[in-house]
C-alpha cells in the first residue's frame, strides 16, 4: 500500500460575517458633550458598517508566498519602509503590527487600502523551465480605530491577510508531480484593545477569527499506466490571538515588543477528486481526507523608533519566526484511493517539511519635506525558513533582500500613502527528490527530473492606502 507525498496548498475567502456587535456609552456630561458622544459613536457605527463591507471583498481576494507563506507588511506605510513599524506605528494598522500603538494615534481613524503583488518564478532542470504562471495577486485590507471619551482605553478593529501563497504550473509540466495548483488563503478579522497605563507605557491585544480554505493539485506517476491526478479542497475556521507593548522612556524613543499565537489550520473534511491513471481507465473516485494541519506559527517582532528630528524618522527591527512548527505535512483517506483500479490503493499522504525558525532585520526611515508631503525608504533582509531537502514548486522560497520607498501625502483630514517595494531572492540550486517523487522515497520516481532543480524569484509589490480621521 503506497502513501503518496503531497506538497498542499490552502486557500481563503471570507465565509458569512454573521451579525455585527453593539456598543452602547452612556455620558453624564452636559448636552453638548453628549450632542458630541452621540455624533462620535455614529461615526463608530459608519466605521463598523464599511468594516462589514470590506470583510465581503476581502472574501474575493487572493494571497502570494513571501517569506515562508507569511505576508508580513500590510499597508503601503509599513511596506515602503522595509516593514519596519512595531514602534512607530501611528495608524489603526496598529491592530496588526502592535495593538499597544492604538492608544498613540492621533484621533479617529479608518484606513483602507490594496498592494498588488507581481511575482515572477521559475524552476529549471536539465535545460528545461517550468514557469510559475501564478503572476498577479491583489491583497486588500481595512483598519480603523476609536478611542473611549474620557478613558485611558483605545478600540481597534482589522481585517487582513498576513500568510497566503498562490503558484500555478503547466499540467504537463516536470513539476506536475510535485505541484499543479497550490493556494493558501487566510483572512484575518482582529478586534483589539489597549491600555495607556501610564504616559510612556501602553498594553494592547486582540483576539482573531481566522477563516482559511485549501486547495491542491497534482499528478501522480503510474509508470507505463500514464499519469493520475489528484486534487484537494476544503476551508477551516479558527482563532488566533496577539499583544503587545509599547514603552516610550522619551519623547524621541519608542521601544516596541509583540507577540502573534501560533495558529493551526485544521482541514479534517477535505473533498478529494482522483482520477486514476489512463492505462488503468481514468476512473474517477471522490472522497474525503483527514487530519490535515497546517500551521501558521508564532511570532516575536521587537522595534526601536528614534525621531531624530521633528521631521526625521528612523526604525530598526527584528522578527523571529516560530516555521520550525512545520514539521510535516500529513492526511488520512478514510476510504483509500483506488489507484491502478485498486491494485495500488493510496490510504494516506505525508510530505516531511522539516522547516526552520527563521529571523529578519528591518530597517526604515522617513521624512518629512513639509506639512503634506513625507518620503520613505527601507530594506529588509530575511532568511528562508525552507531547507534544501524539502524546497519544491508549492513554495519555491529564498534568502532574500527587499528595497522599498514611498511617499505619504495629507491633506487637512485625508491621508494617502503609496509604497514599492522590490523583493530579490537568492538563486537557490538544490538536488533532492521532490519533482520526482514528491519527496516520498516509496513512491515510483519520475525519471525525467534526475537533474539539479534551480529556483529563481522576483517580486514587485506596489501598496495604495487612504485614511481618513474624524
Amino acid at each position: 500500500m503506497q502513501i503518496i507525498k503531497i506538497s498542499c496548498i490552502v486557500s481563503s475567502y471570507m465565509a458569512n460575517f454573521g451579525n455585527g456587535w453593539q456598543m452602547y456609552i452612556n455620558f453624564n456630561l452636559d448636552s453638548q458633550a453628549k450632542r458630541k458622544g452621540r455624533q462620535m459613536f455614529r461615526n463608530s457605527c459608519r466605521i463598523f458598517l464599511l468594516e462589514v463591507v470590506f470583510v465581503f471583498a476581502c472574501a474575493f481576494s487572493t494571497s502570494v508566498y513571501a517569506g515562508g507563506y507569511a505576508i508580513p507588511p500590510q499597508t503601503a506605510k509599513a511596506a515602503s519602509m522595509g516593514g519596519a513599524a512595531t514602534a512607530g506605528v501611528n495608524d489603526p494598522s496598529a491592530v496588526y503590527v502592535n495593538p499597544a500603538a492604538l492608544t498613540s494615534i492621533d484621533g479617529n481613524q479608518t484606513m483602507a487600502g490594496l498592494t498588488y503583488v507581481n511575482t515572477i518564478s521559475s524552476i529549471r532542470n536539465s535545460g528545461v523551465k517550468s514557469r510559475n504562471l501564478h503572476d498577479d495577486d491583489f491583497l486588500p485590507n481595512f483598519f480603523a480605530n476609536y478611542h473611549i471619551p474620557s478613558t485611558n482605553l483605545s478600540l481597534g478593529i482589522g481585517t487582513y491577510s498576513p500568510y497566503g501563497l498562490a503558484t500555478s504550473y503547466n499540467p504537463n509540466a516536470f513539476t506536475r508531480f510535485a505541484a499543479i495548483r497550490s493556494e493558501l488563503r487566510t483572512v484575518f478579522v482582529t478586534p483589539s484593545i489597549a491600555w495607556e497605563a501610564l504616559p510612556y507605557l501602553s498594553l494592547g491585544g486582540g483576539v482573531s477569527f481566522v477563516h482559511s480554505s485549501a486547495l491542491l493539485s497534482r499528478a501522480i506517476f503510474f509508470g507505463p499506466f500514464g499519469d493520475g491526478k489528484i486534487r484537494l479542497t476544503d476551508t477551516a475556521d479558527t482563532y488566533g490571538y496577539n499583544v503587545g507593548v509599547l514603552f516610550k522612556p522619551t519623547t524621541q524613543i519608542g521601544m516596541g515588543l509583540t507577540y502573534r499565537s501560533k495558529v493551526n489550520l485544521r482541514f479534517d473534511s477535505a473533498d478529494v477528486a482522483f482520477v486514476d491513471a489512463a492505462g488503468a481507465g481514468g476512473t474517477l473516485t471522490r472522497t474525503k481526507a483527514t487530519g490535515i494541519d497546517i500551521p501558521l506559527p508564532s511570532t516575536i517582532n521587537f522595534g526601536i523608533h528614534w525621531q531624530v528630528t521633528p521631521a526625521w524618522g528612523l526604525e530598526f527591527q527584528y522578527d523571529f519566526v516560530r516555521w520550525s512548527e512545520f514539521e510535516d505535512l500529513e492526511g488520512r483517506f478514510p476510504t483509500p484511493l483506488p489507484g491502478l483500479l485498486g491494485a495500488l490503493p493510496i490510504s494516506g499522504f505525508f510530505i516531511p517539511q522539516n522547516w526552520k525558525d527563521a529571523s529578519t532585520l528591518r530597517f526604515g526611515t522617513s521624512y518629512k519635506l513639509n506639512d503634506s508631503l513625507e518620503v520613505r525608504a527601507g530594506l529588509a533582509l530575511e532568511e528562508t525558513p525552507i531547507p534544501a531537502k524539502t524546497l519544491g514548486p508549492v513554495i519555491p522560497g529564498a534568502d532574500y533582500l527587499s528595497l522599498t520607498a514611498g511617499l505619504g501625502y495629507k491633506w487637512n483630514a485625508i491621508s494617502l500613502d503609496v509604497g514599492y517595494m522590490a523583493v530579490f531572492y537568492k538563486t537557490r540550486t538544490v538536488n533532492n527528490t521532490v519533482l520526482e517523487t514528491g519527496g516520498d522515497p516509496n513512491s515510483l520516481p519520475f525519471p525525467n527530473v534526475q537533474g539539479k532543480d534551480k529556483f529563481r524569484i522576483f517580486q514587485n509589490l506596489i501598496g495604495l492606502h487612504a485614511k481618513y480621521t474624524f
